[in-house]
């Protein structure tokens, strides 16, 4: 069981990815109507590209958002284009840097 721990551990790989948080106005889910379709195109654009790997809202409440980003820049861009930023409906925006374990 040690010798398949330690296998696992040597094909580990450490990647760094970028966090784009968003915190989110109380009445998220009432704001957001008229800028979603912009917001979502945006990070559509983004994947296919492979500047944003993953996006969501949390969920019960839905006051925060996090999305997965290639780059430190790719994630300051983001927040500065996206309607919901630019519309009011993120009150406030965090970028980290996060060392995801990648298994080869």
């Amino acid at each position: 069981n040690n010798v398949k721990c330690l296998r696992m551990m040597s094909t580990a790989k450490i990647e760094t990815k970028w966090l784009l948080i968003y915190d989110y106005v109380e009445d998220v889910l009432e704001k957001r109507k008229p800028h979603r379709e912009g917001h979502l195109d945006l990070i559509k654009s983004l994947m296919e590209d492979g500047s944003v790997i993953m996006a969501g809202a949390l969920a019960n409440p839905p006051d925060k958002a996090y999305f997965v980003l290639d780059s430190k820049e790719n994630a300051e861009k983001f927040a500065k284009v996206d309607p919901y930023v630019l519309n009011g409906v993120v009150t406030s925006t965090e970028i980290r840097e996060w060392s995801s374990v990648k298994f080869e």
